[in-house]
């Protein structure tokens, strides 16, 4: 499980640390606010393979 995060130079993001992940987490803000980059950033994080690039660019597509 993910407990800490730091995101540098990532679409909205130029140094960002997200700490205290719990099981469950709930993720809000206003529109255009990195919600989505955050989870991207996961993904990544979680799937750090050329394939898992490519298969982002295909579903912002």
């Amino acid at each position: 499980m993910i407990q800490n995060i730091t995101i540098e130079n990532f679409r909205c993001f130029q140094n960002t640390s997200v700490k205290e992940f719990k099981q469950v987490n709930l993720i809000g803000g206003k529109n255009n606010a990195g919600k989505t980059s955050l989870l991207e950033a996961l993904l990544l994080y979680t799937f750090p393979h050329p394939h898992s690039i490519i298969e982002l660019k295909q579903i912002r597509q």
